[in-house]
């Protein structure tokens, strides 16, 4: 695992990148329209990952599958995965306190298509111990550094956000279907 470190609140902001690969998921619900299963992700935060309309649906906290994210999705049709691909990347945003990781944003590339158009959105969750939202949504192709510009997102925006909020598309945009 990777990590990188910023100061912010005499309390390092760090990342680390874990991935979802269904093979090493526990299915946990089946469907005709596409499956739901269980991953590790974290320490303490386990992530759910389900299909259905050609959509994906992630969420992260404790109990990921009561997560408010399980219910949200992009426009687009969608998926975390590239191609045919079943692996994908989570960068966790996450503050070290007495020892314990606290993550409070995780950061998902998703590919997208829709009117003839493919795209790449990076979608930010807001993340607590109990619930895990979406934030915002920021087209990649639009955004010259979209990962930093995702990652000042999730760092500024989650300790405020209320998930009664709308997700915000964030940067530039036009270029990938949301």
């Amino acid at each position: 695992m990777i990590l990188i470190a910023s100061p912010a609140m005499g309390n390092p902001v760090k990342s680390r990148f874990t991935t979802l690969e269904l093979r090493t998921c526990s299915v946990i619900k089946r469907h005709s329209d596409g499956n739901t299963w269980r991953c590790s992700g974290l320490k303490g935060y386990p992530v759910s990952y389900a299909e259905g309309d050609l959509r994906a649906f992630v969420g992260f906290s404790a109990r990921p599958e009561a997560s408010q994210a399980m219910q949200q999705t992009l426009a687009a049709f969608n998926s975390i995965f590239k191609g045919t691909g079943r692996r994908a990347t989570i960068e966790w945003r996450f503050r070290r306190q007495n020892g314990v990781d606290h993550p409070y944003a995780a950061i998902m590339r998703v590919f997208t298509s829709g009117d003839g158009q493919k795209g790449e959105v990076l979608i930010i969750t807001k993340i607590t111990a109990t619930e895990a939202c979406h934030m915002a949504y920021i087209d990649t192709k639009a955004n010259a550094d979209a990962m930093a510009l995702a990652r000042s997102t999730a760092d500024e925006l989650a300790a405020a956000w209320k998930c009664t909020n709308e997700p915000r598309v964030m940067g530039a945009s036009g270029k990938a279907p949301i």
